[in-house]
């Protein structure tokens, strides 16, 4: 009898689970755009690091202090070095953009990151700082978060040219 009364509460709790699980609220729900999910940066003519935005480590809370329910993420990063070079610290920059929703919670927010790679290091994928961002209830808004690389026009067009590349490390 007790083996039944057992199953039946877990029965009862992978329903509930299921249910909040089919509702479609993801919190935070966030989008990685491919085109500026990785860069290559070019330096002295030469390829020499291409990094790459894989993903976040994300959820949702509610902050008591202020009243309000914020998102947090820390963005993943791979960066990987193509080429022998002295150079051993990345620098590059990533942001947060929200186009939907209720006006105080839209706009851009734009961080910067500095990554040391040993100079015989040839890939090293590490977490960014973690960001906090401020959200509307989720149940009464299509709120996305977009997350992606800043890149330069020309960076941008390069990304265009050679999509999804991943490239080799090359010994001169």
């Amino acid at each position: 009898m007790l083996k039944k009364i057992m199953l039946l509460g877990f029965c009862g709790f992978l329903a509930g689970c299921m249910s909040e699980f089919n509702s479609g609220i993801l919190c935070p729900r966030v989008e990685i755009p491919r085109e500026t999910a990785y860069l290559t940066q070019i330096v002295r003519y030469k390829d020499q690091f291409q990094i790459e935005l894989t993903g976040y480590t994300g959820y949702c809370w509610f902050d008591k202090r202020v009243n309000r329910n914020k998102a947090s993420l820390t963005p993943e990063f791979v960066v990987r070095r193509l080429r022998p070079s002295p150079d051993t610290s990345v620098d590059f920059s990533y942001y947060t953009e929200t186009l939907q929703g209720p006006p105080e919670y839209l706009g851009r927010r734009t961080y910067f990151e500095t990554v040391d790679i040993a100079a015989a290091e040839t890939e090293k994928k590490f977490s960014g700082r973690t960001i906090e961002l401020k959200v509307p209830d989720f149940e009464e808004y299509k709120f996305t978060i977009e997350l992606g690389l800043v890149l330069s026009p020309e960076e941008l067009k390069y990304n265009r040219r050679t999509f999804d590349v991943n490239y080799d490390y090359l010994e001169e």
